[in-house]
């Protein structure tokens, strides 16, 4: 697993490390600097780079900057061997916010100033001397301008907004600008992002310190962001310890259940899944052969009549019972399949009407606990007519952010939806998967971040496919939360191989499903 933890956390185990290695802190920074550059030299490979522009000022994120400064100019690696890099111009930009310097800045500047190009900025007069650098072809600005320790934001009228602004303005499109932890100006915890009066630094990259800060993965602070990638610098505490955010899920950490050689059919579960209807029989048939694929053993569809023929083409393995409307006979047809199914999943394509929302109140009040999983129109239902309070204990939603919102109320960015994902998952004892890019799963005392998926999974039936692996994998035995989280990182991964094969536009939901593997 990878932690996630706060920008005050991270703080206080710099601390600890330090005092349990029995290292000075300045060490620690060159370790980290040594994680960075070596990242950055392989961003580096990937074009052609003839000037390197560092911007810090007198933090440790600065300091970090100087070294890396230090490491491209010597072309060294953990302090070894030199070797002066004669084709790469290396100038560094000091921004001067006061006259404070942190100890490990003001050592890093010390190594560096005979040896490197130092221009001070010290007033906004002064910014006007870094355009000719910003507009230099084959360019790199690396950002050390602020960590993920800050508190505040920064103003537009500062004179380190005005330092931001400019960078953002004036380099060229094509030069590449790479972040140290965070954009400079981005807090490690934003909450603030819809403020337009402040200034952050607008990375192509940001390369984090260990791993992922929390506001590196929500969605409103991508385009600071850019692409976001980590480097271990071997910090033993983070690696023994519990994110306070969360955790960032990684195959390693799930325990893929064992296929017995004697098995049979029943051995691995019979999922029931409701969905379909006349105007949306597509997701239907995303949804059931998402979860024949995700290894039970027979799936029960439960559908509009209309829908039979294109499933029974599409799926001929699964066993399809169909109703006209929703009466008497239709529900008592629906009440033997849930007796004898494992699990039960409900809502894709199913419409909102009177008849779908009697479907939905029946499973709801038939669901035991741990077998019940509720998606789309299932949950426009349940917020419509106040039905959270009914569900079962550990029963699994999976909404996307507007359907998240018509349940729990509007948020004003991710972070505050992911504290009320948390909140509300606690007070109704039930599992909620918020779906999107790092798509969040937490019961209500945990939260987990997942780590795969791309921007290709952005299109019709993705969520559809979700359900069908969540429902396999509840119906073969799997604990609520594990299967959630499971199904969430499996539909990430099948995303990805898709991408790899196809080109992230040119994915389709049943991409998904054919590169669907459980187990390596």
């Amino acid at each position: 697993m990878i932690p996630i933890f706060s920008a005050s956390k991270v703080k206080t185990l710099d601390a600890q490390e330090i005092e349990m290695e029995g290292i000075t802190s300045f060490q620690l920074m060159q370790r980290a600097s040594s994680a960075l550059y070596n990242k950055l030299t392989e961003l580096l490979a990937k074009r052609e780079t003839s000037t390197v522009v560092i911007l810090a000022s007198g933090g440790n994120n600065g300091g970090d900057a100087l070294c890396v400064g230090d490491l491209l100019y010597c072309n060294r690696r953990d302090g070894f061997q030199t070797r002066p890099q004669k084709h790469l111009d290396i100038v560094i930009f000091y921004i001067k916010i006061s006259d404070r310097q942190t100890d490990d800045f003001a050592q890093a500047y010390a190594n560096v100033k005979n040896i490197i190009q130092i221009d001070e900025i010290s007033t906004v007069d002064d910014i006007e001397r870094m355009r000719t650098y910003l507009q230099r072809e084959n360019l790199c600005v690396v950002d050390g301008l602020l960590g993920s320790g800050i508190n505040r934001v920064v103003k537009k009228d500062s004179f380190l907004g005005n330092v931001i602004d400019f960078v953002n303005a004036e380099r060229r499109e094509v030069s590449m600008l790479v972040s140290i932890d965070l954009p400079s100006g981005l807090m490690g915890e934003d909450r603030e992002l819809s403020d337009p009066n402040r200034s952050i630094i607008r990375a192509d990259q940001t390369i984090c310190l260990q791993y992922p800060k929390m506001s590196t993965l929500m969605p409103e602070s991508e385009r600071y962001v850019g692409d976001m990638t980590w480097v271990d610098f071997d910090m033993k505490l983070m690696k023994e310890g519990s994110g306070d955010v969360g955790t960032m899920l990684q195959l390693s950490d799930f325990d893929i259940k064992r296929r017995p050689k004697h098995g049979h059919k029943g051995t691995f579960g019979k999922g029931l899944f409701v969905a379909g209807s006349q105007e949306m029989p597509g997701a239907c048939m995303l949804g059931s052969k998402a979860a024949m694929r995700g290894g039970l053993g027979m799936l029960y569809v439960f559908t509009h009549k209309d829908v039979k023929p294109y499933l029974i083409n599409y799926l001929p393995e699964a066993i399809c019972k169909t109703y006209d409307k929703v009466d008497f006979d239709s529900l008592d047809s629906l009440s033997q399949l849930l007796a004898m199914t494992d699990a039960v999943a409900i809502g894709p394509g199913l419409s909102t009407s009177d008849g779908a929302k009697t479907l939905v109140e029946m499973v709801i009040t038939a669901a035991s606990e741990n077998t019940l999983l509720l998606d789309a129109d299932a949950l426009n239902i349940v917020a419509s007519n106040h039905l959270l309070e009914k569900l079962p204990s550990s029963t699994i939603i999976t909404p996307h952010p507007a359907e998240f919102q018509r349940l729990f109320g509007k948020c004003a960015n991710r972070i505050e939806m992911i504290d009320r994902q948390m909140e509300m998952a606690k007070k109704y004892n039930i599992i909620i998967v918020l779906k999107g890019a790092y798509t969040t799963i937490s019961d209500g005392n945990t939260l987990f971040f997942n780590s795969t998926g791309n921007s290709g999974m952005a299109t019709a039936g993705s969520g559809d496919v979700l359900t069908g692996i969540i429902l396999s994998l509840l119906s073969q035995g799997y604990e609520p939360y594990e299967a959630a989280k499971l199904g969430v990182f499996l539909h990430g991964k099948a995303g990805d191989e898709a991408a790899k094969k196809r080109g992230e536009h040119a994915v389709i939901a049943s991409d998904m499903i054919e590169h669907l593997r459980i187990s390596e």
